[in-house]
């Protein structure tokens, strides 16, 4: 029959382009197992933006451990490139918001990596912060912040934590690629930092405005 002998003549080309793809597959697995895969490091760059909070004249120390700054999280997406893996530094990322939002909040402030107090006779809090989470899942960020206040001599002020999600960056990462993923990444976390730091700010004021 005519079809048999058409399906018979498909037959040869079916299984050349089968070899192919398994040529192709070996190779890219040999090439990954010697070079590895491309690692991209992932945190802010230069970034900057006006709170609307005033600056109290206070000070405060930011409390964020090593363990914090120093952890990564490894984000991996078929959409730009499953060989690639991004490695994001949630905590890295927190310390660059606190030191673009912290200078125009307080009069003075610093970052330890210890619980220590703030030196001087005006108004003086402690701020223990730590990231409990990231994730970058459907095309967008999302980040728990987890805040303690504490007054001198380690008097709580309160306890909370701050869960956001960026904005989404489907539309940047389609098509484009390993930088494109970099770029996805640092927006939408970017976003989900300031709505979290917009809250703790509030919590902030809200005892610094106390007598």
């Amino acid at each position: 029959m005519k079809v048999s002998r058409s399906l018979e003549a498909l037959m040869p080309r079916h299984r050349s382009s089968v070899r192919i793809l398994l040529w192709s597959a070996a190779l890219l697995f040999l090439n990954l197992s010697v070079t590895g895969c491309p690692h991209h490091d992932v945190r802010f760059e230069q970034i900057g933006h006006t709170i609307e909070n005033k600056q109290y004249d206070a000070s405060a120390v930011v409390v964020i451990p090593a363990s914090t700054t120093q952890e990564v999280v490894p984000i991996r997406s078929f959409m730009a490139g499953y060989a690639n893996t991004w490695d994001v530094r949630p905590g890295h990322m927190l310390r660059q918001v606190v030191d673009v939002e912290f200078p125009q909040m307080f009069k003075s402030y610093r970052v330890s990596e210890e619980y220590t107090e703030p030196e001087g006779t005006h108004r003086r809090l402690v701020l223990d912060l730590a990231v409990t989470k990231y994730a970058f899942d459907d095309f967008r960020a999302t980040v728990i912040v987890r805040a303690i206040a504490y007054a001198p001599g380690r008097v709580p002020l309160f306890e909370k934590t701050y869960q956001e999600e960026g904005d989404t960056q489907g539309g940047k990462m389609f098509g484009g690629g390993a930088f494109a993923m970099k770029s996805a990444i640092r927006q939408s976390s970017y976003d989900a930092y300031k709505k979290a730091f917009a809250k703790l700010r509030a919590d902030l004021a809200a005892v610094l405005d106390k007598p």
